[in-house]
């Protein structure tokens, strides 16, 4: 008689899969989870307070970033191919170098810009959009109770630990959406909660005390905005076509209102509107600081003066603004617009590039908000909107290791997935009682009976 064939072992064995050794990379990724976020936070810090002790540890976060960034290449490559469009001016800079006056310096800043992309490449994929407004709250938290206790009152307003107003204005902004988001945001820790709870009134009030009134009319749309999207915007999906009422509604409810404000009352939108932010015609030098851009870029409209080419103590035109502004020494300035800094340094290439970038970074915030309508979505999408505006008189968009700037990338490049669709509760069928077996229905299974019987 032959023996029974041991086949069963055999079959049910399954040779290794040929990726085993992710195994390792996967442990790897669980334990620099924590890690991803202290230096991120110390990122973070570095670039928020302006002490100089704290400017060594944005380097070596930035060495740390990068590091991990090849190491775990398999996750944060896809990022890094998305996000092409932020190496465009450091491209452009490291080109310039053979025209820079200085190639060194050109080159130094390059690298310098890239290094603010990869750290926007690796937090967007390593951090979830919640953990990134929480280092963020926490960070300016910090920069707000020190200002409460040092507010450095210059000229009527507070400019904190910053030494200006707007600086000061735009972190309080920062916090304030953080805060709020946080507060709003169901799946949050409840300490965390709390804590942006109490830190929410802390930062109103410290933009009102700066008097900075761009801020205040942003603080008051972003807060508006927040709100409205968690109470209506939220509710209203379940509601067939309620969201599109509430735009039409909306739409309508402007354009009536540009009609009266505009047309019937003739309205000086122009004169009001620097009045009420107390500025004058020059926007405080700030329109001359433009023409003299638009004229360089006119004598320069191909490659521009090269990256670090312009505010040179032995640059003549650097020096006439320097005089225009009453200063007895050259000091360095800027030209207060991201899109004219770079068009400068590069030409009108570097002009529209910068445009590009913004245009870039804004429509794929609000592409992720519209395919993820959470409330951190929401908070990125305000965020973005103001880093936007705030390029139009601020060098964000050109300046190395910007905090902004990095903030508007990585909300840029994170891909949240969509949250499931609601299903409606499935009813279960009660079971059976206790000790008494339940009656047979016709989707019982009955036993077959013998042949020969029925």
């Amino acid at each position: 008689m032959r023996p029974p064939a041991l086949r069963g072992a055999f079959e049910t064995a399954r040779p290794p899969p040929a990726t085993a050794f992710w195994g390792r990379d996967k442990s790897l990724l669980r334990h620099m989870g924590w890690l991803d976020v202290v230096i991120f936070f110390g990122w973070v810090l570095s670039t928020t307070m302006p002490f100089g002790w704290a400017q060594p540890l944005r380097y070596l976060a930035a060495a740390y970033f990068c590091g991990a960034t090849v190491l775990l290449a398999r996750q944060t490559m896809p990022t890094a191919l998305r996000a092409w469009p932020t190496f465009i001016i450091p491209i452009m800079c490291i080109v310039s170098a053979t025209w820079a006056p200085y190639a060194n310096e050109a080159i130094r800043k390059g690298l310098l810009l890239a290094l603010t992309s990869m750290v926007a490449i690796y937090v967007a994929s390593r951090l979830s959009g919640r953990q990134i407004l929480t280092v963020f709250f926490a960070a300016e938290t910090i920069a707000a109770l020190l200002t409460v206790v040092q507010p450095n009152v210059m000229g009527g307003a507070w400019t904190g630990i910053f030494g200006q107003k707007n600086f000061l204005a735009v972190h309080m902004f920062i916090l304030f959406t953080c805060a709020i988001a946080l507060v709003l945001d169901k799946e949050a820790n409840r300490w965390i909660r709390l804590a942006a709870l109490v830190m929410l009134p802390i930062s109103m009030y410290a933009i009102f005390m700066a008097k900075s009134a761009t801020t205040t009319l942003q603080l008051i749309g972003a807060g508006a905005a927040l709100v409205g999207h968690a109470f209506l915007w939220k509710p209203a999906s379940r509601v067939k076509h309620m969201r599109t009422f509430i735009l039409l509604a909306m739409s309508v409810l402007v354009l009536a209102a540009a009609l009266v404000v505009f047309g019937l009352l003739q309205f000086d939108a122009g004169g009001s509107l620097l009045e009420a932010l107390g500025k004058d015609s020059t926007l405080t030098g700030r329109t001359y600081l433009w023409e003299t851009a638009e004229r360089v870029m006119e004598e320069n409209p191909w490659t521009g003066v090269g990256a670090e080419g312009f505010w040179r103590p032995e640059y003549g035109v650097a020096n006439s603004i320097t005089e225009y502004f009453h200063f007895e020494r050259y000091v360095r300035f800027s030209f207060h617009n991201s899109y004219l800094e770079n068009g400068v340094s590069f030409g009108y290439a570097g002009y529209w590039a910068t445009v590009f970038l913004a245009g870039w970074a804004l429509v794929s915030i609000f592409m992720i908000w519209l395919h993820n309508q959470t409330i951190t979505n929401a908070a990125f999408l305000m965020l973005g909107a103001m880093i936007i505006i705030r390029s139009t008189a601020e060098i964000d968009l050109a300046q190395e290791f910007a905090g902004t700037a990095v903030l508007l990338f990585i909300g840029a490049l994170r891909r949240d997935k969509p949250a499931p669709a609601p299903h409606a509760p499935t009813l279960k069928a009660p079971g059976p009682r206790r000790g008494r077996p339940s009656p047979p229905t016709s989707l019982t299974p009955q036993p077959t009976p013998p042949q020969g019987q029925s």
